[in-house]
């Protein structure tokens, strides 16, 4: 059994990935969070084998979230999710460790796969998305500003 941590601003985004994730059974929503707050003590509180998180958040960012929860537990995977590309962030993600990178836009059947995937230990950046994450890196451009 895969155990996840969900954390998404929007409650419905939640409810949905919730019910995906656990339709097939070998997935199970240990806990949620509407917060990055709220999502750094349930995620300590639950030790979940995966976190999805939202990259947006009304009181932080889920890539210092994902940095924060890889520090302190290695073992924890975390795949972020967003409505928008942007290379800053998706290398961000990278750097923070995280797993990968995915649209909200993602069909339900794709977000499972990535989930038990990130759980196995994949990595979900395709090379290309990775090489120029990592050549916008190396330009100089990267902003220390992001939401």
């Amino acid at each position: 059994m895969v155990r996840v941590f969900l954390l998404d601003d929007h409650e419905i985004v939640r409810r949905g990935l919730k019910e995906m994730l656990e339709a097939d059974g070998d997935l199970e929503v240990v806990g949620e969070a509407g917060t990055a707050g709220e999502a750094r003590s349930g995620i300590a509180a639950t030790r979940p084998d995966v976190a999805v998180l939202d990259v947006r958040l009304p009181d932080g960012d889920g890539v210092e979230l994902c940095r924060g929860v890889r520090a302190q537990h290695p073992e924890i995977r975390c795949i972020m999710l967003t409505a928008f590309t942007d290379d800053e962030v998706v290398l961000a993600s990278i750097l923070a460790g995280a797993s990968g990178y995915v649209l909200k836009q993602i069909k339900g059947v794709d977000i499972v796969d990535s989930v038990r995937l990130a759980a196995a230990g994949e990595t979900l950046f395709d090379p290309a998305t990775r090489a120029r994450a990592m050549a916008h890196a190396g330009d100089g451009s990267q902003s220390e500003d992001r939401e």
